[in-house]
């Protein structure tokens, strides 16, 4: 049985963050954003380590054991067949068999096979019990609740959407691509409150079919890392985890190193750091932006204890469930 810890939700939640922090334990295996790692070419790509894939031993051992080539053109095929089967387009098939017809059956099995190669690679080469991934994507979350040798916990990372979408608006030069010049992708506050919509509702439609299901907000991350990191072990079946990395003072120590992929800037930073909450959208996003965000959101928004003024509930009043099934 392959334990695997899936943090989903919307993009720029503060999930790489979170997985930096879950992998110092050395109960885990930390491999980033593992559904993008087809998208890059590997030897232009860097891993979390900071080397190139292709020159980072941990990857190409991963790489070899799965049984894939290392090289631009293995990981364009792989691309292709992911492009193929996991889209969110594709969930309606995924949940409904009888929807898919033989030539999308055909490239879901061709897939979840490769997918079920890279996790038994991780679980090998990491030599760790459970591995954390914080792809976020609701279509390779809902193949992975397919697979039977798939111990598959749900943690669903969550952040105030105006917050997201003004994360969404920025532009950032991604640090992994060596050689060129690239930005992460930019939305528009429409679109991202519309995905942030997408993404938390179909995780939350998940949990059910998951083997246990956590809610946490990045703000209480941010504001007490103990206590929400705690809840997150506790979840994950390690009540004894070793938190010390973690100081009285909101300061964590970035030991441990992490052999990542995708994810934002922050993958690459090491030694001490301050958590400090990134609340700069409550300055800078334009009031018509945030009026927008703020009504396409506010089920949710209301659901995960976030107020119109941009403040939140205290923690004791949002519904966070742990609803263990297997």
């Amino acid at each position: 049985m392959i334990d695997v810890l899936y943090i989903a939700g919307a993009g720029r939640s503060g999930s790489t963050l979170l997985e930096r922090l879950l992998g110092q334990l050395p109960q885990c295996v930390a491999v980033g954003e593992a559904r993008h790692l087809w998208r890059e070419d590997p030897t232009t790509a860097r891993c979390g380590c900071g080397r190139v894939l292709t020159e980072c031993d941990h990857w190409r051992a991963v790489i070899e054991r799965a049984g894939f080539a290392f090289d631009a053109g293995g990981f364009e095929a792989v691309m292709s067949l992911r492009q193929q089967a996991d889209r969110i387009r594709y969930v309606p098939q995924m949940l409904v068999p009888a929807l898919a017809g033989k030539t999308y059956a055909h490239h879901q099995a061709a897939y979840t096979a490769a997918l079920r190669r890279l996790y038994e690679a991780f679980h090998d080469v990491g030599h760790a019990g459970i591995i954390v991934d914080s792809s976020k994507d609701v279509s390779t979350l809902y193949l992975l609740t397919q697979m039977a040798d798939v111990r598959l916990r749900l943690l669903h990372l969550v952040r105030d959407s105006r917050a997201v979408a003004y994360s969404w608006m920025k532009r950032i030069v991604r640090p992994d691509i060596v050689g060129r010049e690239e930005y992460m992708p930019t939305f528009s506050p429409g679109k991202a409150a519309a995905d942030w919509m997408v993404r938390n509702t179909l995780t939350e439609a998940a949990c059910g079919r998951a083997d246990g299901y956590l809610r946490l907000r990045y703000e209480d991350l941010i504001a007490d890392p103990l206590a929400t990191l705690r809840r997150a072990t506790d979840f994950m079946g390690l009540p004894q985890a070793d938190l010390s990395f973690i100081g009285p003072d909101g300061e964590v120590y970035l030991r441990r190193e992490t052999h990542t992929v995708g994810g934002n800037p922050m993958k690459f930073k090491a030694g001490g750091m301050r958590l400090r909450l990134d609340d700069a959208w409550q300055r800078a996003l334009r009031p018509a932006d945030r009026r927008l965000v703020t009504a396409a959101t506010w089920p949710l928004l209301r659901r995960y204890g976030y107020r119109r003024d941009g403040h939140r509930q205290p923690d004791e009043h949002t519904p966070v469930e742990v609803s263990p099934t297997g």
